[in-house]
């Protein structure tokens, strides 16, 4: 089976010792099912995958909305980087409904994992992955400090008149759909970086889902790509695909030197595209002025600079 993959910096709530409660309101995505036969939604309890055990609750709905009962569902922690998943296996429980708890996500070591769920209800099987990333034992007030050092300037940039070419093939003028009246949020990615591009693309999911239907109106994300010869629209589309992707997002690349000249306007340029840092730039529509942020950032982050970009 083919697993899109939606990755989440989030951590799945405990399972030792919990009730069988409704859970607290949590972090939550929605997503359809690889072929789309289901519809899946995944709430997670607090805001991070641990290690050690750790549990979520899944909705399962079909195709027309309706909610799935009595179907047999195998949930798989797997590590992609490593090739390899866990002894011990998740339990997954029926609640009625459509709702199922799974219990026993044991997660051994920190890195980039993915959450493998299979549905089969009759002759119907369809899933989807979720991954995510999970820090080392001892790292999370590492991490928060790192987080506190994040480096958020202001900035003037002039954006090349370079056309480029979307996940779909379309060419696209950067500097018009820069200047297309609505807040611009930029990232520098590759599609076959495992270690911070995932985290940076997630963010940007996480966002749009958090904007819901009106993501494509209040704020225009653009992912640049800092390899472009093997960054080829058929690739960068299939990885969208794996995220909450949709209008209001583009994936650009173009050439090796406009995609340089890309980079060097924005002070994004690397020689070696395995030393990238990450880095965003924000605009609000009609200003001359950039804020730059470099270092992981949250949704909740982006939502504060696409709120101010607002008010301006």
């Amino acid at each position: 089976m083919k697993w899109a993959v939606i990755v989440l910096t989030l951590i799945l709530g405990a399972a030792a010792g919990h009730a069988e409660t409704s859970p607290a309101a949590g972090a939550r995505l929605s997503r359809a099912s690889d072929d789309g036969a289901y519809q899946l939604e995944l709430t997670l309890k607090t805001a991070e995958l641990q290690q050690g055990v750790n549990a979520a609750e899944l909705s399962v709905r079909d195709s027309a909305g309706k909610p799935v009962e009595g179907a047999e569902i195998t949930v798989t922690p797997w590590m992609p980087t490593m090739g390899h998943g866990v002894w011990e296996k998740p339990v997954v429980t029926e609640r009625g409904g459509g709702s199922y708890r799974v219990d026993n996500v044991v997660i051994i070591m920190g890195g980039l994992w993915a959450l493998k769920v299979e549905v089969r209800k009759g002759k119907l099987s369809d899933g989807a992955g979720f991954a995510y990333q999970v820090a080392e034992a001892g790292a999370k007030e590492k991490a928060e400090k790192a987080r506190e050092g994040l480096q958020r300037q202001r900035a003037n940039y002039s954006v090349p008149n370079v056309t480029l070419l979307n996940q779909d093939g379309k060419r696209v003028n950067l500097r018009s759909l820069v200047e297309g009246g609505k807040p611009v949020i930029i990232d520098f990615i590759f599609t076959t970086c495992t270690t911070i591009c995932p985290v940076m693309t997630a963010t940007f999911s996480n966002l749009r889902s958090e904007l819901g239907p009106a993501a494509g109106e209040r704020v225009q994300l653009i992912s640049i790509s800092i390899d472009p010869e093997n960054d080829r629209p058929e690739r960068m589309k299939k990885y969208l695909s794996r995220f909450n992707s949709g209008p209001g997002w583009e994936f650009l690349t173009g050439t090796r030197e406009e995609i340089g000249r890309v980079l060097k306007a924005f002070d994004a340029f690397v020689v070696d595209k395995m030393s990238h840092e990450p880095l965003f730039v924000a605009r609000a529509p009609e200003t001359e002025e950039w804020v730059r942020i470099k270092g992981l950032v949250r949704k909740s982050d982006l939502m504060k600079e696409l709120e101010r970009m607002e008010k301006k």
